[in-house]
């Protein structure tokens, strides 16, 4: 993974503070996309991280919904804070729904890197008890390639 998308990964993972985060396991089920590995062995029980042999990843993480916030609350947080903070530009956004119906907003930035561009995107479900944040980026071409598959991860991802 480049530098420029660690480092959205680290924004999003400060955006409640280390304790915020679940230490009893995956809250969720991921959807491993076709062409895709998951990560299993390399991430600790609470998230998730798969990635194709050209280097895309998609990272799942859940955080305690503390501050009690909705959707509309934690999606402008979070994009706030890649946008000023991180330096990401906001592309766009889209509706989406997990399996079980569980409604999500789909943000969708880029970010320059050298002469490359980027595509971070970062869907946001939130419940009465968790935040999940299911994240993809990696070079445009990549993501793009690959958009089929990472809108497959969403549809099937399964938050508890």
């Amino acid at each position: 993974m480049n530098h420029s998308l660690r480092h959205a990964f680290a924004l999003v993972a400060t955006l409640t503070g280390a304790a915020a985060l679940l230490a009893c396991g995956r809250p969720f089920t991921p959807a491993t996309p076709p062409g895709f590995v998951d990560l299993e062995d390399r991430y600790g029980e609470d998230e998730y991280r798969a990635t194709t042999a050209e280097g895309l990843v998609i990272g799942i993480r859940a955080f305690e919904n503390d501050p009690k916030g909705d959707l509309a609350f934690w999606s402008r947080v979070i994009e706030k804070r890649l946008r000023e903070g991180g330096g990401y530009a906001l592309l766009g956004k889209a509706d989406v729904k997990a399996r079980n119906g569980l409604p999500g907003v789909q943000l969708r930035f880029g970010h320059d890197e050298g002469k490359e561009a980027h595509l971070y995107y970062l869907t946001v479900f939130v419940n009465d008890d968790r935040v999940f944040l299911h994240e993809a980026g990696g070079a445009k071409a990549l993501v793009e390639r690959h958009q089929q598959q990472i809108d497959w991860a969403i549809r099937n991802f399964l938050p508890e």
